[in-house]
């Protein structure tokens, strides 16, 4: 006499369903954080004092934001440039970029030969809030529970 025992499970396709969740999750995250450190960066440039130096250009005369405020707007060039690069699922990450070469001058400190008007690094209150809006969200990448149906 024999016993023949079987053993089904759908362990596998559960931990498949959690790493899709948990990918999805994360993506969803990443882009929205994205997105708000985006939205930051604008709203300090268009809410940015401007106290500094007043210069003509052309027939236009633009007065500059202040030392170590963000840089205020003169031709919306670079407040219209910033675009996102969005997380994926092969790509687990999001940034916020742009392509106007000028902006590096601008943020950086005098000690390296910028102008520090800092809108985009770690001394930015956008780059500040947005770390913040990120720990507050983080809870929503954490899974609860699978249904597997």
């Amino acid at each position: 006499m024999s016993v023949k025992v079987t053993i089904e499970s759908k362990l596998n396709q559960k931990i498949s369903k959690a790493v899709d969740l948990y990918d999805e999750n994360t993506q969803r995250h990443l882009n929205r954080v994205a997105n708000h450190f985006k939205n930051q960066i604008m709203k300090s440039m268009q809410r940015t004092p401007k106290d500094g130096r007043t210069y003509k250009r052309g027939a236009k005369t633009h007065t500059a934001s202040s030392k170590d405020n963000p840089p205020a707007i003169d031709t919306g060039r670079l407040v219209n440039s910033f675009f996102i690069e969005p997380a994926t699922r092969a790509r687990h990450f999001s940034a916020v970029q742009t392509r106007v070469s000028y902006a590096n001058i601008l943020e950086q400190s005098f000690a390296r030969g910028g102008l520090q008007r800092p809108f985009m690094g770690k001394e930015s209150d956008a780059f500040k809030n947005t770390k913040q809006y990120a720990n507050t969200i983080a809870k929503d990448i954490k899974i609860n529970k699978v249904k597997i149906s």
